[in-house]
């Protein structure tokens, strides 16, 4: 019982009837349970407060003047911001024709009138608790999915990496024009792509392990952020060179951070190999790390591109999943509009700011971010 009465007392049901006295009788005996409820008359009440209250449970007399019972569920259940509440209907209907009708308006439940106290707190409790596991699954579903699209997707940049790199040592030793130093110079970076995608994979499954996802890992050890842009660079200037793009980094600012390293990579990379996607053939793609502008402490990282100027009305969804801007990538890049959506999620875990601009003189684009810092 004791599990009963805290899923009763969390929850807020809306009663809509519009006779008064069944309206009182089904508060009064929720109410005394704990249960908050909300109140109304007429089917065009309801769906506005629906709406606007957000209930955990809709009660909901069928015969009811001006909108019946029957048309306002059907109405709720069309409503993307309603259409998971469940509702159960108040009837004294015993036709089976009249519950099915019921049912198919989109009513999980009945509850026959006069009503009996027992049934009715035992139907809400099990409907209740019904929408809160669904509803716990739905997140925890899309926490998943979120933790595969991210994985699948800063995968990608590593593994391109790995491949152009080995594109390059075979052409030459191919070739019989291979310099060793260079060779050796790029076996490294390899190394350095596969051991960061082993790494990041780790860092994922223990982030989930410990915490779900929900807040970012913080290390013991202190971070240096320079170093992890340099690498990065390192990592975009195999795609940059076949563009001919002149990407360049100044590590003149080294903060060091308590954030993970996976965290911070990928920030960086999402927003470093889109500037070298979408800029132009024979361009420049100019990276700054600085101190954050708008507080005291942490760090502002931006990225000037040389793509085509993205719009004030494209800024504002750009960041959100599965979004793509209007223009495409140049050369043989492909984007599925997640990158930017995974930047925004990870700034924001670390409490931070994620915009867009036009770069000066209208010649691209400047991606920046801020992160704050604990004095």
């Amino acid at each position: 019982m004791e599990t009963s009465l805290n899923v009763i007392e969390q929850a807020k049901v809306l009663i809509v009837d519009d006779e008064p006295h069944n309206l009182q009788l089904v508060a009064e005996i929720l109410r005394l349970e704990g249960m908050p409820c909300i109140l109304a008359i007429q089917g065009d009440e309801a769906i506005e407060v629906a709406r606007e209250q957000q209930p955990a449970l809709i009660l909901l007399d069928i015969m009811m003047p001006g909108l019946d019972g029957l048309t306002v569920c059907k109405i709720l259940k069309s409503d993307e911001a309603t259409k998971s509440i469940p509702v159960i209907f108040l009837t004294a209907a015993t036709e089976i024709s009249d519950l099915v009708s019921a049912f198919a308006a989109g009513g999980v439940d009945y509850i026959k009138k006069p009503v009996i106290r027992e049934e009715l707190l035992a139907r809400v409790q099990t409907h209740i608790s019904l929408n809160q596991a669904r509803q716990q699954l739905k997140a925890l579903y899309q926490q998943k999915t979120d933790l595969l699209t991210t994985l699948a997707h800063d995968v990608k940049n590593p593994t391109g990496a790995i491949e152009g790199l080995a594109t390059l040592m075979m052409e030459d030793i191919k070739e019989g024009s291979y310099d060793s130093r260079e060779l050796y110079s790029m076996l490294e970076m390899t190394s350095q792509c596969a051991r960061g995608m082993t790494e990041f994979v780790n860092d994922i499954l223990d982030e989930e392990t410990r915490t779900q996802g929900e807040i970012p890992e913080l290390t013991e050890a202190q971070i240096n952020v320079a170093e992890i842009l340099t690498h990065l660079v390192k990592l975009n200037a195999v795609q940059s060179n076949e563009k001919e793009i002149r990407l360049t980094y100044e590590p003149t600012f080294k903060p060091m951070v308590h954030i993970s390293r996976r965290i911070l990579t990928g920030m960086f990379d999402n927003i470093i190999s889109n500037a070298v996607k979408y800029s132009r053939i024979n361009s420049e793609v100019i990276i700054h790390l600085m101190p954050a502008q708008s507080q005291p402490n942490g760090f502002r990282f931006e990225v000037h591109d040389s793509a085509c100027l993205i719009s004030p009305e494209n800024r504002e969804t750009l960041f959100k999943k599965f979004v793509k801007g209007t223009e495409t990538p140049i050369g043989k890049s492909s984007s599925h509009g997640i990158g930017l959506a995974i930047v925004k999620r990870l700034v924001d875990l670390c409490h931070g700011d994620i915009g867009v601009r036009e770069r000066v003189g209208g010649e691209g684009n400047v991606f920046y971010l801020e992160i704050p810092l604990e004095s």
